[in-house]
């Protein structure tokens, strides 16, 4: 997928600024910013849930995983029932396979959401968004809600189904450190606008842009990718 000249507007405030962006096939792209720097804006614009101007080429099987996994999953809806959604003609053992993929049991398909952990929601949501057989998997900040040890999980699930799937993922987060873990290249947000682009290793031992080196000096340690 790739996004030229993309912009949106509320009335007079511009929040996404004439963003060009590749996601190319196969990759996670991290894009990293502030709260209110035009990041989610992006990520709803290339869902189609908020009008823009620019382009969006290859922008066709796109689907989003939320932050927060409880207020996207239908209460009244069992597990299996939620991942069965993006499904044409689902059966028992599509759901299965889904849940599989997001290392859940099939088991937790006769179950609710209010009955599982946060992180196990979240891969519901995840394993939802999979069965439409996206061509682009935009994830904003999925992890952000969850305590730390089961971030690290859903981490690794998200660089497992890249290296199983060959998954494109558009990769969401405030924090930097998470996403030089999973994402190929990293750009950088500042007030709408992309500042900086380039490979996770180029962005984090060399950054070009001094709002880039402040986002740096306010992660003490950052794990190896």
């Amino acid at each position: 997928m790739i996004i030229k000249g993309l912009t949106v507007r509320f009335g007079a405030f511009t929040a996404v600024d004439d963003v060009t962006l590749e996601v190319p096939e196969g990759r996670i792209v991290g894009l990293v910013g502030e709260s209110g720097s035009g990041k989610s804006t992006l990520a709803r614009a290339v869902s189609g849930l908020v009008p823009y101007t620019g382009e969006i080429v290859d922008g066709d099987g796109v689907q989003m995983v939320f932050q927060d996994p409880y207020a996207s999953l239908n209460p009244r809806m069992t597990v299996g029932a939620s991942v069965a959604e993006g499904l044409r003609r689902p059966t028992p053992a599509d759901v299965e396979r889904l849940l599989g993929l997001v290392s859940l049991p099939p088991q937790l398909a006769a179950r609710y959401p209010r009955e599982l952990s946060g992180g196990m929601r979240q891969r519901v949501a995840i394993a939802r968004a999979l069965g439409a057989s996206p061509r682009l998997l935009v994830a904003d900040e999925i992890t952000s809600a969850l305590d730390v040890s089961v971030q690290g999980a859903v981490l690794n699930l998200v660089r497992g189904l890249r290296a199983e799937l060959g998954l494109s993922m558009l990769f969401i987060s405030h924090n930097l450190a998470v996403v030089r873990y999973v994402a190929d290249e990293i750009a950088v947000m500042r007030e709408g606008r992309v500042v900086e682009h380039g490979p996770t290793r180029q962005v984090v031992e060399t950054p070009v842009h001094p709002y880039t080196r402040e986002l740096l000096a306010a992660v003490p340690r950052l794990p190896a990718p």
